[in-house]
Parts: structure tokens; C-alpha cells; sequence
């Protein structure tokens, strides 16, 4: 390997460790989350254990909710065999996954260009709120996932615009069938930027006629159907149910995620992208006055790629504030353009400033940037409205942590128990049981964990008892007696 082939990681090693203390420190530090992380988790340990690997169960039952592929259940499984049943185990497919687009878009960047805007689009990926966040780079998630690989698919599709090589066209295919497999339809919305480039670029046949794209697409196609049909095998109606929710998103609510048709770019200026939405726009009118033919291409094809998926989602009656996750390392590379012009037009005395002033600016202009993102990814806040729904997960996990033995109590709960059910397995990997109850049935020194107030006067009156533990909202009652009609 010569000196300019080591330089380039050496470069990805610093990186790395930046990445490192964003996405995977304290990865463990927090509770299982509701709905798609503990979805996630709970399928893949009941794939471990009834050894349907096409399928997913809920608690025993084949789960119509998750109607995603099996991908990220399967990456899930190999790091619970080799860690075990944990909070770390299911969410670092998502944090590698996360490190790995930081990581390959700084080298595509570097390879094509420059260092310079190399380091300024990774840094600005890696300080997104959309792109470090739950549901995304830090929670058991199928996003990042996804993320990851339209990344390296997008990254093969823009080099063969650029170089027209055949071998490109096939690797682009791979890692789209990754990314359905991962997550289905999700994994299309490019689709109409991919024909429009095309035409542009006036390679539309060059791309199609060619053994590189029928094996391509042949591959696509088999995969993709091939998984939909074992599922279908397995669950029955599961192909109906997929369409009409999952492709039907698009022309009708889902779960009751309706929002403004201005959503996403609310999102984007005011949380998720934030300031850097600002240099996105700039740069995105930078475009047409680059000197730069290799330089437009690229800026142009992924402002294409933001813009089409975007409007697709925006469109999508259905709407998530994560499923924009996809767009980020392009949003990001625009967003770095007038920053990297900036820099390259500075001089002192007449000549560019040195590589070491260079890398000296980029770390000022992100030291308050990383900052921020740094004391965010750490310390894990959720909303009041959501940290009083999860208490009772977050009193197992605090209580896991610190050694206690759980065995034998009954958590009293109602709504959605995907996270109670990591819980309850998790414990008994530890030979320790706990029964979930939706019913205020309960028996004489039962000890019962309960955190929404509703229920817990439906306990109180019904039941005297002793309180014994207590974190956040959640309580550990020890049931005393039943209360009589007179002491009601």
C-alpha cells in the first residue's frame, strides 16, 4: 500500500474515533423504546426461538405490524448470539450502519475531490439531529440501516454516471436489494431521480442494455419477491396487508400519522438539519456556477436525489419525522459546497492557506457543532409525555442495572408492550420471570409495577398496599389486602 492509499485512513481513523464518541458511546445507557425499537428486538429474539427466519412474531403470533423483510432481524440475531439479549446488542446493527455512512461518504468525497469537502460533509452528516437521534443512528431501528444502504447504492449509481462503468451498474443493484430487504418499498422512492439522470445524462440505454443490469436487476427482482413469498408462505394475506399499508401509505393515514403538508421541511429548518439548512441552500444555488464538470454532476444528482424523495414523502399522506433519515449524506455534501468554496478562496499574502490552517478552520467551525451533538447523543432526553408512558421500562432497566432481582413481580400496564416484552425476555435469559398484566386481577402479596395513574387507582381501589420501590412514575406495590366496601 503506497503513502497516498495509507493517508486516506489514517484520515477514516480519526474520523472513526469522532463517530465513535457520537454514535456508540453510551449506546446502552437507556431503555428499550417503544414501538419500532422494542418491535424490532422482540422479533428478533422470538426468531431466535421458533426458527421462522422469512417471518416475524409478536409475542407468539405473526406480526402484521412489522410488515418490513427480515434484514435487519437477522443482523439483530448474530449480535445477540454473541453478546446476548441486550439493550447494546440490538441497537449496534443501527450504529454501525450509521459509523459506515459517515465513513463512506467521507471517502467518496476524499477519492472524488478533496479532503477538505470530504471532512466538512462528514462532519456536518455526523451533526444532524435527522441522522443522530432515536430511530435512527442510536436505536434498534431498521433507518440507518436503510440509510446505509441506498448510500452505497446511490455512491455506485453516481460513479457510473461519472466513469460508465459496467461493473458499477451491478453493485448499485446489490445494495439496492439490501436496502428492500431491509425496508421494502422505502427502498424505491429514489427510483424516478435514478430515471431522470438518466435521461439527462443522456445514458439510460447504455445503463439498461448491458448483462451487468439484467443480472442486476434479475438479482432485484428474485430476492425481493422471493422474501415477500416465504413470508406470505408463513403468514397468509401478508402480501395484501403490505400493500395496502405499506405502498397504500402514500394515498392513506396509517396509525393515525397525519401531518402538515410542510412537515418534513418544518422539520428540517427548525430541529433536524437546523442551521445547516441554510448552507443547503446556498449551496444547492452553487450548483449551476461550479467551474467544476465533475463537481456539478455529483451536486447536481444529489440535489436531484433529496429533491424527488422529499417531494415522494411530502406527498405521502403517511408521514414519520425519521423518514427522511435517507436523504441526510446528500443534504450534507451540498450543504459543505459553500463552506469548501470559502476555504479554498482564502489566502494570506497572495497564496492559499496550508493544509494545517485548513484542518485548524474546520475544527473550529465544528467545535461548537460537535458540542452540541455530543451532549445530545449522551444524554438520551425523551419528552415528559413519552418518559411517563415508558416509566415502567425505565424503572426494569434502572433496576437491571443496578443488580436487583426482578424475578416474580407483575407489571400492570395498558397500551403497547413491545418494550415489556424485551424486558420480559431479557430476564429470563437471567432465569428471572415477570408477568405482564392488561387486568387488575391480582392476589394477596402479589408485587405489582404499575406507572400510569389511571391505573394505578383502579389498584388502589381495589387493593390496599405497601409501597416498596419506586423510579420516575413507576411504583412497586406490594398488595396488602383487598379492600373492603367500607374502606373504599
Amino acid at each position: 500500500m503506497n503513502k497516498g492509499s495509507l493517508k486516506i485512513y489514517y484520515h477514516i481513523l480519526v474520523l472513526f474515533i469522532l463517530a465513535y464518541l457520537i454514535v456508540f458511546l453510551k449506546l446502552a445507557s437507556f431503555h428499550i423504546r417503544w414501538w419500532d425499537e422494542s418491535m424490532f428486538a422482540v422479533n428478533s429474539y422470538e426468531m431466535i426461538h421458533n426458527g421462522k427466519y422469512f417471518s416475524t412474531y409478536f409475542d407468539g403470533i405473526a406480526d402484521l405490524y412489522n410488515r418490513k423483510p427480515p434484514l435487519i432481524n437477522w443482523i439483530q440475531m448474530v449480535f445477540i448470539k454473541i453478546m446476548g439479549y441486550n439493550e447494546l446488542a440490538v441497537r449496534l446493527p443501527s450504529a454501525i450502519a450509521a459509523c459506515f455512512s459517515v465513513l463512506v461518504l467521507f471517502k467518496f468525497i476524499a477519492k472524488s475531490f478533496n479532503y477538505t469537502w470530504a471532512w466538512l460533509s462528514a462532519l456536518i452528516l455526523l451533526t444532524s439531529s435527522g441522522f443522530v437521534n432515536f430511530h435512527t443512528a442510536r436505536t434498534a431501528d431498521s433507518d440507518s440501516l436503510l440509510t446505509f444502504f441506498l448510500l452505497m447504492g446511490n455512491i455506485y449509481f453516481i460513479k457510473y454516471i461519472l466513469n460508465s462503468r459496467k461493473s458499477d451498474i451491478l453493485l448499485f443493484f446489490i445494495f439496492i436489494s439490501l436496502a428492500f430487504a431491509t425496508k421494502m418499498y422505502a427502498a424505491l422512492l429514489f427510483t424516478p431521480a435514478y430515471f431522470i439522470i438518466l435521461l439527462k445524462q443522456r445514458k439510460l440505454k447504455e445503463f439498461t442494455i448491458n448483462w451487468h443490469f439484467a443480472l442486476g436487476i434479475l438479482l432485484f427482482i428474485t430476492s425481493s419477491i422471493g422474501l415477500l413469498l416465504l413470508r406470505e408462505l408463513d403468514t397468509p394475506g401478508f402480501i395484501k396487508e403490505s400493500l395496502f399499508k405499506d405502498a397504500g401509505s402514500i394515498f392513506e393515514v396509517i396509525d393515525n400519522h397525519r401531518e402538515s403538508a410542510t412537515f418534513y421541511f418544518d422539520n428540517l429548518f427548525k430541529l433536524r438539519f437546523s442551521f445547516w439548512s441554510v448552507l443547503f441552500i446556498i449551496g444547492s444555488l452553487f450548483i449551476c456556477f461550479s467551474k467544476s464538470k465533475t463537481e456539478r454532476t455529483v451536486l447536481f444528482n444529489m440535489f436531484l436525489l433529496v429533491f424527488v424523495y422529499l417531494i415522494i414523502i411530502t406527498i405521502s399522506i403517511t408521514k414519520l419525522e425519521w423518514y427522511d433519515m435517507p436523504i441526510y449524506p446528500y443534504l450534507s455534501v451540498i450543504a459543505a459546497y459553500p463552506i469548501f468554496l470559502s476555504i479554498q478562496n482564502i489566502s494570506i499574502n497572495g497564496k492559499p492557506i496550508s493544509i494545517r490552517y485548513t484542518f485548524l478552520l474546520i475544527a473550529f467551525i465544528f467545535l461548537y457543532p460537535y458540542f452540541l451533538m455530543y451532549n445530545k447523543s449522551q444524554a438520551n432526553i425523551i419528552g415528559n409525555g413519552e418518559k411517563q408512558l415508558e416509566s415502567c421500562e425505565s424503572y426494569i432497566f434502572k433496576r437491571i442495572k443496578d443488580g436487583k432481582n426482578l424475578n416474580g413481580i407483575n407489571v400492570y400496564y395498558c397500551g403497547f408492550k413491545g418494550a415489556l416484552l424485551f424486558y420480559k425476555y431479557e430476564l429470563s435469559e437471567k432465569s428471572q420471570k415477570i408477568k405482564l398484566c392488561d387486568n387488575e386481577s391480582f392476589c394477596i402479596n402479589d408485587k405489582v409495577l404499575v406507572s400510569n395513574d389511571s391505573l394505578k387507582m383502579i389498584l388502589l381501589n381495589k387493593y390496599e398496599v405497601s409501597i416498596i420501590d419506586n423510579y420516575d412514575n413507576a411504583q412497586l406495590y406490594l398488595i396488602d389486602k383487598l379492600r373492603t366496601p367500607s374502606s373504599q
